[in-house]
Parts: C-alpha cells; structure tokens; sequence
C-alpha cells in the first residue's frame, strides 16, 4: 500500500481501534446471524447444544441444509428437546469432525436469506484477539 501502510498494520489498527470483541466484521448482516458461540465438548462429541438468543431456524424438528466452501452438502435437523430447548444433530457430527472443529474454538451459523440454507464459519484469531470468519 502507499506511504509504506500495510495490510497487516490496517488491520492492527482495526482491531485497535474497533475492539476485537466485535465478532461482525465481514459484510455479513448481523441479523442473518443464527447461531453464535464457543464450541464445548459436548458440541463436538454429542449434538450442538443451541443457545438461547439464536435467530432464523426452521421451525419444530427442521431441516438445515449446509453446503461447505468445497461443495459437499451435510444436514443438521434443529431438534427441540422436551424441555424447550434446542440442538443441531443428524449430520452436525459428520461435519464437525469432517472440519476437524475443537472444542473451545468459536464458530457462527449464518442463515443465506434462503429457505433453509445456512453457511459455517470459523472465528480465527490473532494474539488470542477475535480477527474475523472463514467460511468452512
């Protein structure tokens, strides 16, 4: 870049100045957002435990179709436990492992604005500092 400004220092300024806990720094609209969280065991290994605040999922037992960055199509149903609550589960597993997703790691499930269609993302991060999100 010009005056000897580069990429990497844009974007440490960025990440200065706009706080780094600010997980929408793509052009994705944040109320396209479905599902925002931090990975635990139990997401990795059983179901995806789906929090409270979560937005645009397909209504009762509804399928959610995912096509990964590399075209292969998985299908999470978004299960509605006798207590009320929510979990991702059929093929969620599959995918998790097939991403080599860890527990601990930060992911979002962004609906696309069609009809039951939803995009993975991976938080990555700098420094222990939240950067931005790779689609899987």
């Amino acid at each position: 870049m010009a005056n000897g400004i580069t990429t990497t220092t844009t974007l440490l300024y960025f990440i200065k100045e706009y706080k780094p806990h600010s997980f929408f720094f793509l052009d994705m609209e944040p109320q396209r957002v479905c599902i925002q969280k931090q990975l635990s065991e139990t997401d990795i290994n059983r179901n995806l435990e789906v929090p409270n605040q979560a937005q645009f999922l397909p209504e009762g037992n509804g399928i959610m179709l995912v096509t990964d960055r590399d075209g292969t199509a998985f299908e999470f149903v978004a299960s509605v436990r006798r207590s009320g609550r929510r979990s991702l589960t059929h093929q969620w597993i599959d995918f998790a492992a097939s991403k080599g997703l860890r527990a601990g790691e930060f992911i979002r499930i962004n609906w696309t604005g069609h009809e039951n269609q939803y995009e993975v993302q991976l938080g990555l991060q700098a420094h222990g500092q939240h950067i931005f999100w790779e689609t899987l």
